[in-house]
């Protein structure tokens, strides 16, 4: 419906039905968001008195078992007693100062992105570094160090590796099996795509087993890895198909004029991916891509089906101690924190790259 002014000017104005219909489109979500609200509130009520009662007013945190046992709250005592066995798993006492270290400098690495958020490179160097020195500090062998043979490693050092290592290598074969499955060559696009589709239809914990079954029975007795490296393998191989799909869809919404625009630069096929084309498919895939570093640190804890005990196996392993069972709630209490602390800030250090990427769009 329309209707004219005296100044000649047209001005729209909307249906008595669409003008309804908008009015109670404004208020329709109010009480849905009220009520949620109550009961939301209502379950805080209901229940929060008596977790924080459980948490920290009848929580034991020095003392032993029997005291945990009257007191009737959180065991923290269990915690603070198997703290080496649950951080470090079963590393010699005596140089614990070297998994110590290596978290450390983990934890350095990571307050340093954060405040150097714009140094996407030296980030990444830092990262591989860290995680290099972490493994040679861990092995011994050098400089002095006592060898300490990998069985014992543990715990959150181990998940920490794993994680660092596994992502780097992901990533880039991430990045090639999406450049083979967009190529116009059947020989490279169909071998991606169906390792795409194979990888992506089974389980992370199938593919680690098998990895670390069919390696030593497809290389010479010389050329087998250890079980480590086998397990980073297969969580690799796994994430990168994944990560492949998160830049496929990039690749495909990216218009085709950035492609012809590199090309009228002069750059060619891989000139044109690096400094063209792949920057700004992983500028928009940042959030695929933490979601898929986040599950990746999760996955992790398969390791346990192989004999590694990392953050998660070494915490059950301290649930052995006939002097200590029972407490499972604060064990498992005391992991989650420490996984949930490692996806946040994975998820906070992408949210401040597309904050700094955003500022220097408007600058």
């Amino acid at each position: 419906m329309s209707g004219d002014l005296n100044n000649g000017v047209q001005v729209s104005i909307p249906a008595p039905l669409t003008l309804i219909q908008r009015l109670k489109g404004l208020g329709s979500g109010m009480p849905t968001r009220i009520v949620l609200g109550a009961l939301f509130l209502w379950g805080v009520v209901l229940v929060g008195p008596g977790i924080f009662k459980w948490l920290l007013l009848d929580a034991t945190f020095s003392g032993d078992a029997a005291l945990c046992h009257q007191n009737g709250g959180a065991c923290w005592a269990f915690i603070g007693t198997k703290l080496n066995l649950i951080l470090f798993g079963a590393y010699p006492p005596e140089s614990l100062w070297r998994p110590i270290t290596f978290v450390a400098l983990i934890a350095a690495v990571a307050l340093w992105c954060l405040l150097r958020v714009r140094h996407h490179t030296t980030a990444i160097v830092l990262w591989v570094l860290a995680a290099l020195i972490g493994y040679l500090l861990m092995s011994g062998g050098l400089f002095g160090l006592e060898s300490v043979d990998r069985a014992r490693w543990g715990g959150l050092p181990i998940t920490l590796l794993i994680s660092i290592a596994g992502l780097v290598c992901a990533f880039p074969l991430g990045v090639l099996l999406a450049l083979g499955c967009r190529s116009q060559m059947p020989l490279v696009s169909v071998p991606c795509r169906l390792y795409v589709d194979l990888i992506r239809s089974v389980p992370a914990i199938t593919i680690v087993f098998m990895t670390f079954a069919i390696i030593p029975l497809i290389l010479p007795d010389e050329l087998i890895f250890d079980k480590l490296f086998r397990a980073g393998i297969g969580l690799s191989l796994f994430t990168a198909a994944y990560f492949s799909e998160a830049l496929r869809g990039a690749l495909q919404a990216l218009p085709v004029g950035q492609r012809q625009a590199s090309a009228s630069l002069g750059f060619g096929y891989w000139g044109s991916h690096a400094y063209v084309i792949l920057p700004q498919v992983i500028a928009h895939s940042l959030q695929p891509i933490a979601n898929i570093a986040i599950a990746f640190v999760k996955n992790s804890s398969l390791l346990m089906i192989i004999g590694l005990f990392d953050l998660l196996g070494s915490a059950r392993s301290s649930l052995y101690d006939e002097n200590w069972q029972g407490f499972y709630k604060e064990l498992y209490l005391f992991v989650g924190v420490i996984y949930f602390v490692i996806c946040m800030y994975i998820q906070h250090y992408v949210a401040s790259i597309e904050r700094e990427r955003r500022a220097r769009l408007y600058q």
